[in-house]
């Protein structure tokens, strides 16, 4: 699928996520305020770690494998076997787990052990989360763009209308069983429309575990599992450090900054999505150099663009996205601005480093931004107070790009060199 026909369809997908993103922050934000902001930052995080866990990293390889094995049923057959049990038993692990030490999740998230019969139900939500996104990388590995996109469509949309309800009646707690009645719900959306246009056939998920492919899809897990760890390390630390040297409202607020980041940079990084990796996959040498700058000389001015308005528009931004409560985020704003300005262009080279399998070089990477950001964030809020935070996040982008730089110098700067 060539870049014009995937932005076409991401674009779709994108302006949905978009306006629900819009609304549901602002819901969010005026319900729940910096404090509930700071909660539901805690459970992303502890979400994005227990979905690495749930599909031990392997989403990209089951991409990559049911890519090349399409048209070969038997070996398309044991991958996505191997695939959809390695889902299952690892989010039955991470649900066990999940279910006993309920009391000390929601103790070490939360800072209470009044949500710990809410981890009992996102327990379960968990193991429908890693069964959806299976379908999701089949869909991908297929290229059934359209039917992928209308999946992810319908299950936003809806699973925001559970957000919203539950938030205006219960409040935070309302908001925190509506992540997982929508991760269950988006389970059912995709199986329904899997069985209904049947882009491949079901039974395929239920031959025979493969060693071999368990091993070749292993190779994957080291990197997925990198990237959050480290990310999430690195965020719980601030966060916690911010609410430990001010309050939650800080706390909340850096967190309400960090979701408007995430809705500008949606655009870019959607539409890329499903484009970078099967790219730089097949490219080496000048070719795929010539696509790292082609990449770079599209993404630099829109993300220039966009950084400038926001900063431009600020008070109307945040008043927008968030509430009045949030005023702390215009303390943080510019630099962030200019963090997620570098860090899109180093996104671009991450990406090489996943399509390659370097994989020591790219756990380096995101250990050493997470060390530097938390480092700076100590240092410079400390030296600066709460906009240190901002500053650090931009200087740590800024050094982990210009290391990337020197990692890749042959491929981009030199003549005629292959990584």
């Amino acid at each position: 699928m060539n870049f014009i026909k995937t932005s076409f369809y991401s674009a779709i997908s994108t302006t949905v996520s978009l306006i629900v993103k819009l609304i549901t922050n602002k819901i969010v934000a005026v319900y729940l305020s910096t404090s509930g902001m700071f909660l539901l930052g805690q459970l992303k995080d502890f979400l994005k770690i227990t979905n690495v866990i749930s599909n031990f990293g392997t989403l990209n390889g089951t991409v990559t494998y049911t890519a090349r094995y399409k048209e070969d049923k038997g070996e398309l057959k044991n991958v996505l076997s191997t695939s959809f049990k390695i889902h299952l038993y690892f989010s039955l692990f991470v649900f066990a787990v999940t279910i006993v030490f309920n009391k000390w999740l929601s103790h070490y998230l939360f800072s209470t052990t009044e949500y710990s019969s809410f981890l009992i139900v996102l327990a379960f939500s968990l193991v429908s989360i890693s069964i959806h996104t299976l379908f999701m990388s089949i869909l991908n590995g297929l290229k059934q763009i359209k039917l992928y996109v209308t999946i992810n469509i319908i299950a936003t949309v809806l699973s925001a209308a559970v957000l919203i309800v539950l938030i205006m009646k219960l409040n935070i707690i309302g908001a925190l069983y509506a992540i997982a009645i929508g991760q269950i719900l988006t389970m059912f959306i995709s199986l329904l429309l899997i069985l209904l246009y049947k882009p491949f056939a079901l039974k395929l998920l239920f031959s025979k575990f493969s060693s071999s492919y368990f091993k070749e899809l292993s190779k994957f897990s080291l990197m997925a599992l990198a990237g959050p760890i480290c990310l999430i390390s690195a965020t719980f630390f601030v966060r916690y450090f911010l609410a430990s040297e001010f309050d939650k409202n800080h706390a909340g607020s850096w967190e309400g900054m960090w979701r408007i980041s995430a809705i500008y940079l949606l655009f870019l990084t959607t539409t890329f999505k499903f484009y970078l990796l099967p790219t730089f996959s097949s490219l080496s040498g000048t070719a795929l150099k010539k696509e790292v700058f082609k990449v770079w000389k599209f993404m630099f001015p829109i993300i220039i663009i966009i950084a400038i308005g926001v900063y431009l528009l600020k008070d109307f931004v945040i008043n927008i996205l968030l509430d009045k409560e949030f005023f702390l985020v215009g303390t943080l704003i510019g630099f962030h601005l200019l963090g997620d300005t570098v860090k899109i262009n180093g996104w671009v080279l991450g990406n090489i480093l996943i399509a390659k399998a370097k994989t020591k070089a790219f756990i380096f990477f995101q250990i050493e931004w997470a060390l530097v950001f938390a480092i700076l964030t100590y240092v410079f809020v400390k030296s600066y107070g709460f906009v240190g935070v901002s500053i650090a996040y931009f200087i740590a982008y800024l050094i982990h790009f210009i290391l990337m730089n020197l990692y890749f110098r042959n491929l981009l700067w030199k003549k005629e060199k292959a990584i």
